[in-house]
């Protein structure tokens, strides 16, 4: 018997369970039938229950699934099967497109236009070797400034610290307190002497401060504040 009442409740339009059981069953009219699958294509929570439902359904030997469940099987069952394609036709693009850039790049020097090669004149040539011998001396003007660091005793401090103030570049000194450190010659290297417990000195770098000998002092203890109450 074919069921004809409308399989929504009428407040909220929802499908309801036993409509829903009986289209898998097949006990609808056909115009009822298709009102349901056309309201199952709008709400995917629902479409989803009403599959899981038919499997369920199938336990108790239900007749077959009707149309719109037959889709919905067909295309789950599909869905590997259309992705495998996809993967393949991606898979044999990319190696098409591999073959055509490895076939450019692998193309034969003699195709290149040759003439459009140009020749190197002799002026540039010329201003190039003068260019460079105006840089390399520029490059080379470095002075190498050495001396010696002492305490306030006058015996050598191994290990204090000669820097290039604002930069990394530096050295220290060894067992008698002697140092050598190569700073450019322009001047305006800043040497930055130091060891701990002593007070830093800063020296310019110049010529007449090669081989210079440099005490440093300690520092003067912390004075200690009491305070009374």
């Amino acid at each position: 018997m074919k069921l004809t009442a409308t399989p929504f409740d009428p407040q909220t339009g929802e499908l309801l369970p036993v409509y829903r059981d009986a289209y898998l069953r097949g006990d609808l009219a056909r115009a009822s039938a298709q009102a349901v699958e056309a309201y199952l294509h709008r709400d995917a929570g629902q479409a989803h229950t009403t599959v899981t439902r038919w499997h369920e359904l199938q336990a108790d030997d239900a007749p077959a699934a009707p149309s719109w469940v037959q889709q919905q099987l067909r295309f789950i069952r599909e869905q590997p099967q259309r992705f495998r394609r996809r993967a393949l036709s991606l898979v044999t693009v990319g190696a098409l497109l591999a073959g055509v850039s490895m076939a450019a790049s692998n193309r034969p020097s003699s195709v290149l236009p040759v003439t459009k090669l140009a020749v190197p004149s002799a002026v540039p040539a010329v201003v190039s070797l003068e260019a460079a011998s105006a840089v390399a001396p520029a490059a080379a003007r470095t002075v190498l400034v050495h001396g010696r660091i002492l305490n306030e005793k006058g015996e050598p401090l191994a290990g204090a610290t000669v820097l290039r103030k604002g930069t990394a570049h530096g050295t220290s000194t060894d067992a008698q307190g002697n140092y050598s450190l190569r700073v450019p010659a322009d001047g305006l290297a800043m040497l930055q002497y130091g060891y701990g417990g002593y007070t830093e000195q800063e020296v310019a770098a110049t010529q007449s401060t090669a081989s210079a000998t440099v005490t440093l002092q300690p520092k003067a203890p912390k004075r200690r504040h009491w305070l009374f109450f």
